[in-house]
């Protein structure tokens, strides 16, 4: 795999990333990432996130999340070593870099993405800002 020029992930902006054969991939967890990702398990997302939080993820099923993911990325910066990214490499080197931790970076990917946490795109969305009452104000007329 050719080296990775895209921008890396912005952990103040929420973005995931997957440590590889010590480079850092920058995960897009986009709508067509998503399609593609469940067409190559055959399983859905709800799934495959049930699966990840669980623990009972396959690493066949990890390669190919993260696999499409990244060429997601790939796509969205125009990086052809990305958008070009094999599956059986992506397994082994997260073999090689170590499943548990890949599984932990899986676990949230799939859970932003089931949340609606992210847009079509893959991009993460902007937290929403609530507030609450201040026990100062002053009650309510009736």
């Amino acid at each position: 795999m050719a080296k990775n020029t895209s921008r890396q992930a912005n952990p103040n902006r929420g973005e995931l990333s997957l440590t590889l054969g010590g480079r850092d991939y920058t995960l897009r967890p986009s709508f067509e990432a998503i399609e593609a990702f469940e067409a190559g398990t055959g399983k859905g997302l709800m799934e495959l996130a049930g699966l990840a939080l669980a623990g009972k993820i396959s690493l066949s099923e990890t390669a190919t999340i993260a696999c499409e993911c990244i060429r997601a990325q790939g796509r969205a910066t125009n990086s052809v070593s990305l958008s070009g990214s094999q599956r059986d490499k992506i397994a082994e080197m997260i073999l090689e870099s170590g499943f548990q931790d890949a599984l932990v970076v899986m676990a949230g990917l799939l859970a932003l993405a089931v949340s609606g946490g992210v847009t079509a795109s893959g991009e993460l969305k902007a937290a929403t800002k609530t507030t609450t009452p201040t026990t100062d104000a002053p009650p309510a007329a009736a």
